[in-house]
């Protein structure tokens, strides 16, 4: 009745997926992240360079004097750097035709034209990034200076991009080893994790295929909330599953046990010389009753969930109405507190309160009570009906109240019977996943409750 369960093959496609989708997460969270912090930084590289170069002006522009109605520059520069050829940081000075008043030394052989320089736009700072020969920013500032023979002066400040460009570079690279570190520890951390998180459905692999073969008969406690539903409906299954095996190996018990008696006239009946056919064709009858119904009952799977609405106390009227035909001298009083109906095979509930019932009668001294209620189980899902069966016969003794419950125990040897009636009814009760419980009745004798599972019920009037 079990598969072959791939167990391993599940799990590890669902670690797959999980660490998959967690993977694709973390690079698109890390990817995003460096873009921004990349993009951050590179900006705060060029405006760190415009500053400085803003610096520089300013500077120019101190260092500057009006001669003549010329502009003369002071040897002594505030930048030392202007003063080296080829430094990487340059000075230009030109009027509003673009035509070069003051070049600082180090842009000499820099290769700075004309054609470089910004026009004329007196007031504002024009930032620049110069892709000729070689990149650099560049930011110039125009003003008007009065006195002079062309008002109009640009101060132009250029610096190469070589060092800004390895700061961005080396912050790159950093970046890009913090992330990938980072991203390591998370897939490692994110393994153990998800072996940590997914060790229940492990436990439940293996439990699982020790059920299969045979090793355990149930499911361990302990698993996490997520999974408690799920391990309490598979370990229902295997009860049920388990339940239906015993029920097969009862049924054939029980069928074996109800042919004996017919055989047993057949086989007397063959003996005589002209055997009634009458009689034979009965006994056919009854075998074959028999034999069809302990078939309907082993083939019922789960008669529990999937039986009937059924008349708790229709059916216990048409059998009292047998009993009292069968037994008139004795008093049954009745009290139906409730109308809920219960959940199963009507046969099968005809059998389980038919051997009560007639065991009452037989063993009572004269009244037999049955009650009918809802049974108060705030514990369970759906309702319950409970069904107390009383006399006032000698009861059953504590010490045998286990052993009646069992195939071919009785309390009593010396009333005919097969000692089988009990244990049928508490089977089928089980069966049910119900409760048979005895217990001192109020008469005198035994009290028999038998709590079934039912349909949700309204209440109506007790009646006697």
């Amino acid at each position: 009745m079990w598969r072959n369960i791939q167990a391993p093959q599940m799990l590890d496609s669902i670690q797959r997926r999980l660490s998959l989708t967690t993977s694709l997460v973390l690079l698109v969270f890390l990817t995003m992240t460096g873009l921004l912090l990349d993009n951050i930084f590179k900006q705060s590289v060029i405006d760190a360079a415009q500053q400085q170069l803003q610096l520089v002006i300013y500077s120019l522009m101190g260092s500057a004097s009006e001669d003549e109605r010329q502009l003369r520059f002071s040897d002594s520069l505030a930048e030392p750097r202007l003063t080296q050829p080829d430094s990487g940081l340059y000075a230009l000075v030109s009027n509003s035709q673009g035509q070069i008043l003051w070049r600082s030394r180090s842009a000499v052989l820099s290769g700075i034209s004309q054609k470089n320089l910004t026009a004329f736009t007196p007031g504002v700072f024009i930032f620049e990034q110069w892709q000729q020969d070689k990149p650099r920013y560049s930011l110039s500032h125009s003003v008007t200076w009065e006195g002079l023979q062309d008002e109009g002066v640009t101060f132009t400040a250029v610096t190469d991009q070589g060092p800004y460009l390895e700061t961005i570079a080396t912050f790159r690279q950093s970046l890009s080893f913090g992330f990938g570190s980072v991203a390591v520890i998370f897939v490692l951390v994110q393994f153990l994790a998800l072996r940590w998180g997914l060790t229940p459905l492990l436990r439940m692999q293996k439990e699982v295929l020790d059920l299969q073969r045979g090793r355990r008969q149930q499911l361990s406690d302990g698993y996490p909330n997520e999974l408690q539903e799920l391990a309490l409906q598979l370990q229902h299954f295997v009860t049920q599953e388990q339940n239906q095996r015993r029920r097969y190996r009862q049924a054939l018990d029980n069928l074996a046990h109800s042919l004996k008696t017919p055989l047993s006239v057949i086989s007397n009946a063959m003996a005589d010389k002209q055997p009634s056919k009458t009689l034979l064709q009965d006994q056919v009858v009854r075998m074959q009753d028999v034999v069809n119904g302990q078939l309907h009952r082993a083939t019922l799977a789960t008669p529990g969930a999937l039986g009937e609405r059924v008349a708790a106390d229709a059916l216990i009227r048409r059998l009292l109405n047998a009993l009292k035909t069968a037994y008139p001298e004795v008093a049954i009083e009745t009290c139906f507190a409730t109308a809920a109906p219960l959940r199963g095979d009507a046969s099968d509930l005809m059998e389980i309160f038919g051997n009560v019932l007639e065991n009452a009668c037989k063993f009572c001294h004269g009244r037999v009570s049955v009650h009918i209620e809802q049974a108060r189980n705030h514990d369970a899902e759906q309702s319950q009906v409970c069904i107390t069966v009383a006399d006032d016969g000698p009861g059953i003794p504590h010490t045998q109240r286990r052993q009646v419950l069992q195939r071919g125990q009785r309390a009593d040897s010396q009333t005919p019977g097969q000692g089988i009636g009990l244990s049928v009814a508490a089977e089928l009760v089980d069966l049910y996943q119900g409760n048979l419980l005895i217990e001192d009745s109020a008469l005198g004798g035994a009290s028999i409750s038998i709590t079934l599972p039912g349909f949700d019920a309204e209440v109506v009037d007790a009646e006697h």
